[in-house]
């Protein structure tokens, strides 16, 4: 692999690939190396969807994509990773044109469940943790791990792509260790977005967050009424009783702390993000903005950088 940045290596595999397949399959630099294959995804036309018969890990190397699971909408962002179990069902339907989507598909019979069990050391608060993800996971077929550029999951992602493409010494076992740190990391310092299994008779203020979480780009009150199994004015009342807000309110703060994370990426345009937060105003997205942190939006991305040490003149 040429001594470039990775994203930038990966985008230019992309630009100069001339198949119209929906992935572009990455070579491993060691033709022995049998922990999973990393494939691309393409930018060509056309739906990408995809059944996976294998457990699979989505990581944004670079721009920004959005996944459709079943009912959930996952807006991903650079850093993201996307745990898929074997049996998902998921289709890729917006990326920007500087995207880079890889793929680690694992080996036939590589469990999550086995995988997360063999941590070496777990005490209570580890086991109970555990529980929450493998239980989530094999409920809802995805666990989303919110991460940026700059955090050290994402830097180690990098790396173990990079390991991949390379042929050093002990690759598969730094990889495998490396995979452990990634997920660790991600796990205790990121709030997982994926809804735990939900008893739909039995409303709780973590499982509409962990909702919102996942569909705030797309939702509406009825919908959320009927995912939790309830009508919606019922839902309405109850949700503002429990919580001492709104739906709406919820919604609305969810929307805003994204737009905040997404102001922050230099490459994004001030329109793209407020499409993708879900509004389709930029004026109502401005007042909502200015509520919430007391600023405009361009002066939130001017302090963002300049606490980035970014200098875009």
């Amino acid at each position: 692999m040429p001594a470039v940045a990775l994203d930038q290596y990966l985008a230019s595999v992309l630009k100069s690939n001339i198949t119209d397949t929906n992935e572009v399959k990455l070579e491993a630099g060691n033709p022995d190396f049998d922990l999973f294959t990393i494939y691309l995804e393409n930018h060509n036309t056309g739906i990408h969807r995809y059944r996976m018969d294998v457990s699979t890990i989505l990581y944004v190397a670079k721009g920004t994509v959005t996944i459709k699971s079943g009912e959930k909408i996952i807006p991903m962002k650079s850093g993201d990773v996307l745990l898929l179990t074997e049996n998902s069902i998921y289709e890729v339907t917006k990326q920007t044109s500087d995207t880079v989507l890889a793929k680690l598909k694992f080996k036939p019979g590589f469990k999550y469940r086995k995988y997360f069990n063999d941590f070496s050391y777990k005490g209570n608060r580890e086991i109970k943790v555990i529980k929450q993800i493998v239980d989530s996971l094999e409920n809802e077929h995805v666990l989303w791990l919110k991460n940026n550029q700059i955090t050290r999951a994402s830097q180690v992602m990098q790396h173990i792509i990079g390991g991949y493409l390379n042929n050093d010494l002990f690759i598969k076992a730094l990889i495998q260790a490396e995979l452990t740190v990634m997920l660790i990391i991600s796990i205790r310092t990121q709030r997982m977005a994926t809804p735990t299994s939900l008893d739909k008779t039995k409303f709780e203020k973590k499982s509409l967050n962990n909702y919102i979480d996942m569909h705030f780009a797309d939702v509406s009150l009825a919908e959320a009424a009927k995912y939790f199994g309830f009508n919606p004015n019922y839902f309405s009342n109850m949700v503002k009783a429990k919580t001492g807000k709104s739906f709406v309110d919820h919604v609305d703060e969810r929307r805003m702390q994204e737009a905040r994370e997404l102001l922050a990426q230099p490459d994004l345009s001030l329109k793209e993000i407020i499409g993708r937060v879900g509004y389709s105003s930029k004026s109502f997205f401005y007042k909502k903005f200015n509520q919430y942190y007391h600023m405009t939006p361009a002066a939130m991305r001017e302090e963002l950088f300049r606490q980035a040490n970014i200098n875009l003149k």
